[in-house]
């Protein structure tokens, strides 16, 4: 009432004025109440970010915390991997650097095995030289004093009453019966040995000269059941210091078994005994004494120190190498002793180191007589049969003629068979693919591997042993390289 009054006391400019401002004032506080209502709105969306913000942030972080596990679990996997595949390849260095060492070894022991082999060489050749001509003078010597006490008899030597003669009722002298002279030896070495090499020899390796010149193989073999017989015997009184006489007899013999290889077998079966006691003779240590004219003598019993020294001079066990060869040959052909046949199977392969022996071994075709112990069935002389294979093996001058001498379907078979055993040996595996490895490099071959199967059954062995191996899965790639096929 008062504000009315005084209002309509105001002046009009004042009144417009009045309006005017209150106006302004009603407007502020409508703009004051909107501005609330959005600051109310706001905050609440403000809210809604934060919370929203809140929940991207964890999801994110587990989404992170799980890519990161599957990161994490897929690294340390490959990183075993990685870990794994070293140690295989560190494994595997190391398996190689091992072989490669031996194989150092080995050479650098054959290097010297060599080089003592060529001293001893030109040692024994000096003495060869100079045993010959010594042996010369005393040939000399003794056709000049045979001379001499043919034309010129001295007095006294008619005078001289023999100690051994006996005196007669009638007063004569009756001389004891003289003993064979050496010179049947020398006729009977002779005679064998043209017999061996012109006869034997060719007829049993199927190499005959001309068909007028030798007679049918059933007349040979006739001749050799008639007389192997009465060599048992005669290998009883053979001189052990004299290989010219002993190794015709031996030469005989051998030729005469692959002779008889060709025969019936109620033939061979005749002759079983005789083969055995071959083979016993060969094989068994006999002491023998030399007299005072250089004939054997076995009147008194020597002494255990001599009986040592001379006891391993003959056959088997002779220092001539040539006739230890030949009888060890003879003995794995006539004898079935486990014992026996391990044992002569270490002294031929000690023998084989030598040149000369190899040469020897290939002369007599030696390998059909090794082959017959190259199977699964005895498992013992199956690794001395491979033990001979892999020495002839070796580098040498002879290697070509001794892979030759193998390449044939007897061989391939026995390999094949051997492959096929059940438990085999990786050391045998290993040997074995040496051999095969050099054999795969003659073309002609290929078709033993091809008929025999041998190319898979090495694929299996690679499979098999290779991983284990390094040395055995080079030589087995290699087989399969040479002869064109996939690794």
């Amino acid at each position: 009432m008062m504000m009315s009054q005084q209002s309509g006391a105001l002046p009009a400019d004042v009144q417009e004025v009045y309006a005017e401002l209150q106006a302004l004032a009603n407007k502020l506080r409508n703009e004051h109440k909107i501005l609330q209502e959005r600051e109310i709105i706001l905050r609440e969306r403000e809210r809604l970010v934060v919370r929203s913000h809140a929940n991207v942030k964890t999801y994110a972080q587990e989404e992170v915390n799980k890519k990161w596990a599957v990161i994490e679990e897929e690294h340390i996997a490959e990183i075993s991997k990685m870990e794994q595949i070293l140690r295989e390849k560190s494994k595997e260095n190391k398996r190689l650097k091992d072989n490669f060492e031996t194989i150092k070894q080995a050479n650098d022991s054959l290097k010297k095995e060599l080089e003592g082999l060529q001293e001893q060489h030109e040692k024994l050749e000096k003495q060869t030289a100079s045993l010959q001509a010594r042996l010369a003078n005393l040939q000399r010597k003794q056709e000049f004093v045979g001379r001499q006490t043919v034309e010129n008899i001295p007095p006294t030597t008619i005078r001289s009453k023999p100690p051994s003669a006996v005196e007669a009722k009638d007063g004569k002298h009756l001389l004891p019966k003289p003993k064979l002279p050496s010179s049947m030896h020398d006729v009977t070495s002779l005679l064998l040995d043209w017999v061996s090499e012109v006869h034997l020899r060719h007829t049993a390796l199927g190499q005959p000269t001309a068909e007028s010149q030798l007679p049918s193989i059933q007349d040979t073999q006739e001749k050799c059941f008639k007389v192997l017989p009465s060599l048992v015997e005669i290998l009883r009184d053979l001189p052990a210091s004299n290989a010219r006489v002993t190794l015709p007899c031996l030469q005989f013999i051998y030729w005469s078994l692959l002779h008889l290889d060709k025969a019936q077998s109620q033939q061979k079966s005749n002759l079983s005994s005789t083969l055995r006691r071959v083979g016993e003779e060969l094989y068994r240590p006999k002491s023998t004494r030399l007299g005072s004219s250089g004939e054997l003598s076995s009147e008194r019993p020597l002494s255990p120190v001599k009986a040592d020294k001379t006891k391993d001079l003959v056959f088997f066990r002779s220092t001539s190498l040539h006739v230890r060869l030949l009888s060890c040959l003879i003995i794995l052909k006539t004898l079935s002793q486990v014992d026996h046949l391990a044992h002569v199977f270490d002294v031929l392969k000690m023998d084989l180191k030598s040149e000369s022996a190899k040469e020897l071994f290939i002369h007599y075709r030696a390998s059909p007589v090794i082959i017959s112990f190259f199977k699964p069935a005895s498992k013992a002389l199956m690794t001395c049969a491979m033990d001979v294979y892999l020495q002839m093996s070796m580098e040498s001058l002879n290697l070509h003629q001794f892979l030759e001498s193998i390449s044939t379907e007897s061989w391939f078979r026995a390999c094949s068979v051997i492959l096929r055993a059940p438990n085999l040996e990786n050391k045998m595996v290993e040997k074995l693919s040496i051999v095969l490895q050099k054999l795969s490099k003659i073309k002609n071959n290929k078709k033993y591997f091809e008929v025999f199967t041998i190319t898979g059954l090495v694929q299996e062995a690679l499979r098999s042993y290779g991983k284990d191996n390094a040395f055995l899965a080079m030589n087995l790639k290699s087989i399969l390289l040479n002869l064109n096929m996939a690794v």
